[in-house]
């Protein structure tokens, strides 16, 4: 029955509308400031004070920290819940952990202890399976299988591949997988994953899904997902929210003395900003967008380039560069030193001001017009 329910609401005839939040730690508050904003336009729109994200989009999903969220979010929760978690998130799950072998346990191990985190998770998700019919919507989850280097998008539509394999997985333990983030979190290793088969997961964002809506484009079209809507402007609508951009520099005298692990700290920040950015360039070249940007100085915004002579979604995306300029353009004044400060994905002291900043910017970035008309429909409105 509760496969039923959601089948029904994935088929019925008639516009999509798919949501894709980034990973990014506790950056994730800059993602939840967005979400208001979006709730709060679509509650006033509908004249429906009660309204939750899950009322308007039907495939949710997220890679690490926007896992975390999209899950949540599936479950009906409204923003002002993700926003109290991610508060005890700071305060509980980035505790150092403890080592007999004091500081240096932390570099030759994790940096922090699991047990808040999954402690927390259990407590907002319990006994949920991904078959649940407390998941309102179509979920998407990008994990990533440490033991057999492959991409696992979690899904909990029934009809692809892997679903009835799949659905009795813990909702928390998917969740977890999906933010076991190498250096900070030790692997989660799953003792059965379908048929008494053993996994180890690590953070989904260690692949090129951190930012992961071309992929839930793809979930959502795909013959082999199961959903398999129809492409096109009036049909799809994509909405892609950041945690926060920026770029690690370092002079030219710098990196000439750069050691190997100057190397390997660069390289990771570099590999996911350009997968990033190269998801953001390929959405923008299949679709119509009110928010596309600038790519580059060579291709621009794309706005004259369509891959298929059309736009093939509408889509949306929203962030904000943690660099000064981009911070001072919407009234929000930081030190160079505070600035660099608010770029760690682990910072518990810096909970405030991403709140902050993901309120302000939203303000600054998202209006309702951004939102077709064309794409309303009655589901749960």
């Amino acid at each position: 029955m509760k496969d039923n329910v959601l089948l029904h609401r994935l088929k019925e005839p008639g516009p999509k509308r798919i949501l894709a939040l980034d990973g990014g730690g506790i950056r994730g508050l800059v993602t939840i400031g967005y979400l208001a904003r979006i709730e709060s336009l679509l509650r006033r729109r509908y004249q429906k004070p009660d309204l939750v994200l899950s009322d308007y989009f039907d495939l949710v999903g997220g890679t690490s920290t926007g896992a975390i969220l999209a899950t949540l979010l599936a479950t009906g929760r409204t923003v002002d819940d993700l926003r109290e978690m991610y508060f005890t998130l700071g305060r509980e799950a980035f505790r150092p952990r403890k080592s007999w072998f004091g500081p240096l346990g932390r570099v030759i191990g994790a940096k922090f202890d699991e047990k808040p985190l999954e402690n927390l998770l259990k407590e907002h998700l319990g006994q949920r399976t991904l078959d649940s019919a407390d998941v309102k919507v179509g979920l998407v989850i990008i994990i990533k299988r440490a033991d057999t280097g492959s991409v696992w998008v979690v899904l909990n539509v029934p009809g692809h591949r892997f679903y009835e394999m799949n659905r009795e997985m813990l909702l928390w333990e998917i969740v977890r997988s999906s933010t076991a983030a190498p250096i900070f979190f030790r692997p989660k290793f799953l003792p059965d994953v379908g048929e008494g088969e053993e996994a180890v997961f690590v953070d989904g964002a260690v692949s090129m899904h951190n930012n992961p809506a071309l992929q839930l484009l793809m979930v959502a079209t795909l013959q082999g997902y199961a959903i398999r809507w129809p492409l096109g402007e009036n049909k799809l609508f994509l909405c892609s929210i950041g945690t926060g951009s920026f770029t690690r520099l370092a002079s030219k005298d710098a990196i000439k003395k750069f050691s190997n692990l100057h190397w390997l700290a660069m390289l990771a920040t570099q590999l996911m900003k350009d997968s990033c950015e190269l998801n953001e360039t390929i959405m923008q070249w299949i679709s119509s967008s009110p928010t596309a940007r600038d790519i580059d100085r060579q291709i621009g915004s794309l706005s004259e380039d369509h891959f298929a002579g059309k736009p093939l979604v509408s889509y949306l995306r929203y962030n904000i560069e943690l660099e000064r300029a981009s911070l001072d353009h919407i009234g929000l004044r930081y030190s160079a030193r505070e600035v660099e400060k608010l770029k760690n994905m682990s910072e518990v002291k810096n909970i405030s001001e991403l709140d902050r900043i993901g309120s302000v910017a939203a303000e600054k970035q998202v209006f309702e017009e951004h939102f077709p008309i064309v794409f309303d429909r009655s589901v749960g409105i």
